[in-house]
Order: C-alpha cells, then structure tokens, then sequence
C-alpha cells in the first residue's frame, strides 16, 4: 500500500499523503491500489484539470480585491492530498485541496479511470 507520493501538481512538486477511504477495520481493496497506479501513469489528467478548476473558481478569484496574485492558482487552492475512494470496480481518485474562497468544505479534483475529471466541493467523493 503507497502512504505518500511525490507528484507534480500544476507545474510544482508535492509530496501528499494517500488517503484510502475504508470502513473501519476493513483494508485498502486491490480496487483502490490499481485506480491509484492508473491515476498516477496519467499525469496529463492532472495538468488538464488545472483547467477546469480555473473555470470552477473564477468568479471567486475575480470577486477577490485582496488577491494580488490571481493568475497564480496557489494563491487560493492547496493540494492536501490523494484520496482514493472505495468504490466497485475503478474506484474514483481525488486531490483534496484547501481551498481558500471555502475554508470549510474545501475542493475536490475527482478523477474517474476514463479520465472523466470533475470539480467540486469534497462532498462529491466523500
């Protein structure tokens, strides 16, 4: 099972911790472990997604009179880390940000193994 993984995110490295969501007591399936690899051999899906969350929070960033550096997406989002749902068959794989327009529910960058990427509040996978 990976406990962290050092991963480029929208041009700049992190090293995030992997969050598997299992009942308790139960263990991280093989599900989980293949959609994971698959997340992490299409880094492209990643670089692709920076464009929909730009989208997603545009009217936020704009609405912003206090953020002097807009163009830069790490002014208002921050990677927390990997969380790999537990799901049947290929199990949905999230980055987990703080997000900086809603401190209290955060966002989400879910990613489906067709590639399918969605942006949300972490509610959407949890």
């Amino acid at each position: 099972m990976i406990e962290s993984i050092e991963i480029m995110i929208w041009g700049r490295k992190f090293n995030l911790p992997i969050e598997y969501n299992c009942y308790q007591g139960e263990k991280v399936t093989k599900e989980q472990i293949k959609a994971l690899k698959c997340f992490i051999a299409h880094s492209k899906w990643i670089d692709e997604s920076k464009n929909y969350l730009e989208e997603y929070c545009k009217d936020d960033v704009i609405d912003d009179d206090e953020n002097d550096k807009k163009a830069n997406i790490f002014s208002y989002i921050k990677p927390e880390c990997i969380f790999v749902k537990h799901e049947e068959g290929y199990p949905r794989v999230a980055i987990m940000c703080k997000y900086r327009y809603d401190i209290e529910h955060g966002l989400a960058v879910v990613f489906s193994s067709s590639g399918e990427i969605t942006v949300g509040i972490q509610d959407i996978i949890l």
